[in-house]
This record gives structure tokens, sequence and C-alpha cells, in this order.
């Protein structure tokens, strides 16, 4: 898990590497809204024309996320609401999803955990599955006496499809969360050869705009501009 605001405005160089081998080098671009991690904002705006024309779609801005969700497509199914208590104790806390939260696209299950030997999700249950964990969580130092209590897992929520979604989280078997959220997708598992580029105006207040340009491999929109 990784805050992309901690870099700051710019181009930034990642490598990664398989026991001490590298296999990548790639060079990206951030762009902030000026603060490592946004609190307080709020927003919904609706997107014509993707991803095609004659489609819409609405995105919501997710604090948890510190970006945009697709809430809502002009394809799409909508979920019910139902109410689960998230419990989630001063040991252990899951971020991502929260309870009623949207979700959409390619993203990270994602929390720490103070102590464990494993860490596993369960969504609608389904099977359990093991997350990583361990990564480093700074924040997370005054509560737990340590640093090494990050866990997170990569899933497309687009498998899940439309709809109102469980996700359940365990510590060494007991269960310290149980959300419902709120899937959003674009029809497809996995959208390919879209693109489009969308000004938001009065973000993340008033007089201030970001720019959302659809991002394949997230399968959602990032922002790649804030003025």
């Amino acid at each position: 898990t990784f805050n992309w605001n901690r870099l700051g405005n710019g181009e930034h160089n990642l490598k990664a590497y398989a026991d001490g081998v590298e296999f990548a080098n790639v060079d990206f671009n951030v762009t902030t809204l000026g603060v490592e991690y946004l609190e307080g904002a709020s927003g919904e705006y609706t997107l014509s024309g993707f991803p095609q024309t004659g489609d819409t779609v609405t995105v919501r801005w997710a604090e948890p996320h510190q970006n945009f969700v697709i809430s809502g497509a002009s394809k799409a199914a909508a979920g019910s609401t139902t109410t689960v208590t998230t419990r989630a104790g001063s040991s252990a806390n899951l971020e991502s999803p929260t309870q009623s939260s949207f979700e959409s696209g390619v993203s990270l299950i994602r929390g720490w955990v103070c102590q464990a030997n494993t860490v596993e999700i369960q969504i609608d249950g389904g099977d359990m599955q093991k997350v990583a964990y361990g990564t480093t969580r700074e924040d997370t130092a005054s509560t737990c006496g340590d640093t090494d209590n990050g866990f997170g897992y990569t899933f497309n929520w687009n498998r899940l499809g439309n709809g109102e979604h469980n996700l359940k989280a365990y510590a060494d078997g007991t269960e310290f969360a149980n959300v419902n959220f709120t899937v959003t997708t674009l029809g497809v598992e996995y959208l390919e050869g879209a693109s489009g580029e969308y000004p938001i105006a009065n973000f993340p207040q008033a007089g201030k705009n970001v720019t959302l340009r659809w991002a394949e491999p997230h399968q959602n929109f990032v922002i790649i501009d804030a003025q």
C-alpha cells in the first residue's frame, strides 16, 4: 500500500525486483491536491460520453482512496442498502472498503493489524483468501508499538458485478471487520480501449479544479491535473 501524495507533484521513478533482479523500471507522474491526505472533501460529478457516446458515468470522491470512484453508470444496476456494523478493534482496522462505500475498478483492499500470523478476507461468503501482511505503516507505531502492520490485496471489483456486496476480514481466524459496499461496473470485467479526459470544477473547494483521465490499468479515473 502506498500513498502517491507522499512523493509530491511531478515525475518519479519506480523499479521492481524479483530475487534481486530488476524486472521493471518505469517513470510516472504524480498529481496531488496539495496535501498528503485530503480530509473532509466531497463531491459527485457526471461524466458524459464515457465509455462511449450516449453513455454516462457518475464519479464520487472517496477519501480512503484519495481519488474518485465510479458510483453510477448509465447501464449499471443499483444495489440495495443494508447496514452491517464494522467490528474494528483498537488493534485492527479495515480501511477500505468501508461500510456503505462505493467501489469500482481495480483497487486495494487494505488496512492494518497490530499482531497476527495471518490476515484473511472473505467476499460474499466465498472462500477465505490470505492477503499480504507486514508492510510498513508508520502511522500505526503509536497504537501497535511497531510499524510492520499493513495488509493489502489487489482486487478487480468488476468481478463481483453491480450491486451490494459484503466483505469480512479476519486476523488469525477472528473476525475484525464486516462491511457492505456497492460496486458499479461498466458492464465488463476489464474495459479495454476506452479513453476520456474530463475537467471537474470547484473541487476540492470553490475556485479549485481538477482534471480526470481514464486509466485502463486502474479501470478507473485518475487525477492528472489540479489547479
